[in-house]
Formats: C-alpha cells, structure tokens, sequence
C-alpha cells in the first residue's frame, strides 16, 4: 500500500504472461487504492467510494458488480459494536479506521484522534496519531465522536475484528474496484454509471483507457487504448470516451465489462514483449495495482 509501480514491473514481479493497470488511486501520498480491493482473500483497503468492482474466485469465475462492506470491532468485555467506516486509506471526520501492516509502518495520520495500538486482538498502547502499526496487529483510529469509544478501551482490553463482504462477494479471492461499468448483460450502461459512481464531467473526453470485459463464453478481454499521444502524423493515437470503449468492448464479445484507471496510468504488459502500449506521458507511469494473469499451476 502506498507504493507505486509499473505495470511491467508488477508483472515480471510476479511472473505474468500478461497485466494491464488496475484501480484509480489517491494521487496524493500514500497513493491507496480508490474503492475495495482484495487480494488472496485478504481485504486490503476499503474507501467510501462505491464503484464497480471485478471479482475472481481461485477456480477463476468472474463477477461484475458493486461489493458491499461491512465492518465492525467488538469490544470482548461488554460486547459494544464499533462501526468501521474503512480500512487502510487516510482517515477523515468523524470515522474509525483500521490500519494493517499492509498499510506500511505507521498510520500517518495527525494528531487530532486517538489510535489503539493492537496486538494479538489486545489492546496494548494508546496515542493521538501516527502510531506504529504492529506486524502481528493493527492500529483502531478514531476521530471526532468516536474517540468516544475508545474511553471503553484501555490498555488490555480484548476486541474481535470482523470485516466481510456481502451478497456472495466473499466468495471471491480477488478484488479490484474500477468504474465506470461499461457493459451489463449486453447493454451499454455507461452514462448511467458514470453518474451513479460519482465521475466529474473531467472524464467525458477522450483519453488513453483501460478495460476489462468477459464474453458470453467466459473469455476474460483486456484493453487500452493508447491516447494523448501523437507517434507521427499517420498514426494519430487519440483516445476514446467511455461510450467508444464500451462500444469496443462490445464489439469484442464482452457482455459484462468496467473500465479501470486511464490516463497516463493505462498500460498492457505481455511476456517476452515487456510494455506494449505507448504511454500517454512518454514514459510507462506507476500504478497502485494491476490485473495480473498468471499461468496455473498443477499440482
């Protein structure tokens, strides 16, 4: 978290035959990830934004749709529920986040809350901000009203964390939150989905995209369309709007497709070939994911 890479790099890091960049993220440090996002299982951060998301289950059956998330602590000695408003991803009035060693080593909030320092699901220490985050624990931050919670909460106090996803999505071992949604059963849906996910009018143009789709026979499709970039007066590489590439998508054989992160961040890797898409910037941009497929292994 926090960190990030290229698309390429991501890649041959972890061995891919092919990638594309993944979610829109903060691009103000520490760069997390806009939306939800889940890997092996794990829920790694969860923004407010609720946006369309890709889902992958180890035997590779694919979903589109809106994951939703709920989360609470629970304090062991009375049984109080604490809400969670989000995990790993900077904190803001009024809200209780959870930090994990994901996150990095410390929170890197400010001094305006109050953080419980958690260890084996006790709590052993308590600061107002940019606490450290344990490698076999997680930081509980409050701000505004609920810092209330914490004064139940003194130092050895047990809690049990319970965060999961709903309507099947906990099914689903890998996560990645893009948007808008292109597709839906066959339909083009992007004016109402660039609405309803909250997209600004700044989008609407054309611009170096990226998609991914999946076709009425289970087929996975990945794009990007090179943009903002002029190679030589022959080879104009203009962009596309959202309803241009759903369109393409379409034309593909997807049924069901999102776009992720475009811009300088749209990117394709295959392996032996490296990055094969011309960056709109000039140069291959960092990213804070990517789509990765990898070759399975038999065991």
């Amino acid at each position: 978290m926090g960190r990030l890479q290229r698309t390429s790099v991501i890649a041959e890091e972890n061995g891919a035959l092919a990638a594309v960049n993944g979610s829109f993220y903060n691009r103000r440090s520490p760069y997390v990830p806009v939306g939800l996002l889940v890997i092996d299982g794990k829920i790694l951060t969860k923004s407010l934004i609720q946006r369309t998301a890709i889902g992958i289950t180890a035997s590779n059956e694919v979903v589109f749709g809106q994951p939703k998330f709920t989360g609470h602590i629970v304090n062991k000695a009375n049984g109080e529920i604490i809400p969670v408003w989000g995990i790993n991803r900077p904190r803001k009035e009024s809200e209780a986040i959870i930090y994990t060693p994901e996150y990095g080593t410390t929170t890197k909030t400010n001094k305006n809350g109050v953080e419980l320092i958690i260890e084996d699901d006790m709590v052993v220490g308590i600061s107002e901000g940019n606490s450290p985050i344990p490698e076999n624990g997680y930081v509980l931050s409050f701000h505004g009203w609920t810092k209330n919670f914490a004064n139940e909460l003194p130092p050895g106090a047990i809690l049990e964390a319970t965060y999961t996803l709903s309507d099947g999505w906990d099914k689903y071992s890998h996560v990645i939150t893009g948007g808008p949604r292109l597709l839906k059963n066959g339909r083009i849906v992007v004016r109402e989905s660039l609405r309803e996910e909250g997209f600004g009018s700044d989008v609407y143009g054309r611009n170096a995209r990226t998609a991914v789709g999946l076709s009425a026979d289970n087929e996975l499709i990945m794009v990007v369309i090179e943009g903002r970039q002029f190679r030589s007066r022959r080879t104009p590489r203009r962009g596309a709007t959202y309803t241009e590439l759903a369109q393409l998508m379409k034309d593909l054989g997807a049924v069901d497709a999102l776009g992720f992160d475009g811009g300088g961040s749209s990117s394709m890797y295959i392996c032996g070939r490296g990055a094969v898409s011309s960056p709109s910037e000039g140069s291959e941009q960092g990213v804070s994911n990517a789509l990765i497929i990898k070759q399975r292994t038999v065991r």
